[in-house]
């Protein structure tokens, strides 16, 4: 028997920290049986942060020593990484988790890596059932859950699967320093062309058709559906492969319910709305700074480096919305829905990736594909839906705009 139903992998980190702190506000009190524990290198600041939080356990261990984390995963049912940029520290968890059976969540936003880590360890883990569910914060749960929500609503409603969805973000928030060190870091090391591939995460429609729709959007524009001024979405290179992945996935494990939600030429695309061409046109341009420029703007002192990330006040003031418009595969039908939280890339990221940990850990049966790198939805789906609803993660029905 496992010592650990979950342990945290870099918990003295600064979103590290908001994960353990929402494990023991919200996760211990409904959960008094899930044995949990901080993980780190840090004596020191394992001590400090488990004695602001009721004294869990701790673990001293280094990402970078194979005994150290073969011993932390071998001993634990699901690892929860925030310890990045994963394309230097992630490696080593995810092959001991695939090896050792474990499952595993983290909120990477990783595309390259995360392709990597498919090609190395997919295999490993089909074979041990261990479930690995990458990117389970911002990046992507919202994304992922949601297209699975509104292509399971256009079923019910007329029996069609969907054909598109458009997903219209608006939102409030700040960077921290680690999610722009691993941005940077992803460029540098991948390249764009590299990262530009809609399916770098599989998931090509089952037509084999690439249309100019699935490419990311680069340029301000304005989008004739919402009736808005839009602008590219810093996190759509990232989301639409996750989305894309989940469609494959389910093709390859359950056809039938995949051909019911998806057609064969789906598309999903991500917009930032804006409220003028001017504001979309100052979007555009931030968004397509290179790697380059951000690194100029972080030494200037202009953005945080690691460890830095908004206040406590900074973060109860942001918030996101995502607006989602499903298409039937016929044109028969088109739905409209939204998913709403507080502060997207710190608290709720907190919130999505705690949830998904609990879910796997807690889940009565393994996914229909038993093993592998999945995804929140192929993975986890409606069960972490319907727990992130309750926790102020809200996925609500309205109108067609």
């Amino acid at each position: 028997m496992r010592s650990h139903d979950i342990v945290l992998w870099g918990c003295t980190g600064f979103t590290g920290s908001l994960v353990a702190r929402y494990f023991a506000q919200t996760v211990a009190p409904q959960w008094p049986e899930l044995r949990w524990a901080l993980a780190g290198r840090s004596q020191a600041k394992l001590l400090k942060l488990a004695a602001s939080l009721g004294g869990p356990p701790i673990i001293v261990a280094d990402a970078t020593l194979p005994d150290d984390v073969a011993r932390v995963a071998s001993n634990t049912r699901v690892l929860l990484s925030t310890a990045g940029p994963y394309t230097l520290y992630g490696s080593p968890l995810v092959e001991a988790c695939a090896v050792y059976g474990t499952g595993y969540v983290d909120i990477n936003g990783e595309t390259g890596w995360h392709r990597q880590m498919i090609d190395k360890y997919d295999a490993t883990a089909r074979a041990s059932g261990s479930v690995l569910v990458p990117s389970s914060g911002f990046d992507s749960i919202p994304s992922d859950l949601g297209a699975q929500w509104m292509a399971e609503r256009v079923f019910e409603r007329c029996g069609q699967p969907t054909r598109r969805i458009s997903c219209y973000v608006s939102l409030k928030g700040e960077f921290s320093g680690g999610t722009i060190a691993s941005s940077i870091l992803s460029d540098e090391k991948f390249g764009a062309d590299y990262l530009a591939n809609p399916f770098l995460l599989g998931g090509m429609p089952q037509s084999g058709r690439m249309r100019d729709e699935h490419m990311d959007l680069t340029s301000a524009g304005f989008d004739e559906q919402i009736r808005s001024a839009v602008a590219p979405f810093g996190m759509a290179p990232i989301n639409t492969r996750i989305v894309r992945r989940s469609v494959g996935l389910l093709e390859a494990s359950d056809p039938k319910r995949a051909a019911s939600l998806f057609s064969r030429d789906f598309c999903y695309r991500e917009l930032a709305l804006a409220p003028s061409a001017e504001v979309a046109a100052k979007m555009a341009k931030a968004a397509s700074a290179p790697a380059t420029k951000i690194k100029e703007l972080v030494a200037k002192g202009r953005l945080p480096i690691p460890g830095q990330g908004p206040s406590a006040a900074t973060r109860s003031q942001s918030w996101f919305q995502f607006t989602l418009i499903a298409e039937a595969a016929d044109g028969s039908l088109q739905l409209a829905g939204k998913i709403s939280g507080g502060d997207p890339g710190y608290d709720e990221t907190a919130k999505m990736v705690a949830e998904a940990a609990v879910c796997l850990a807690t889940q009565s049966a393994p996914p229909s594909q038993g093993g592998g790198f999945m995804t929140p939805a192929t993975a986890l789906g409606a069960p972490l839906r319907e727990r992130l609803h309750v926790q102020g993660i809200r996925f609500e029905d309205m109108p067609v705009p």
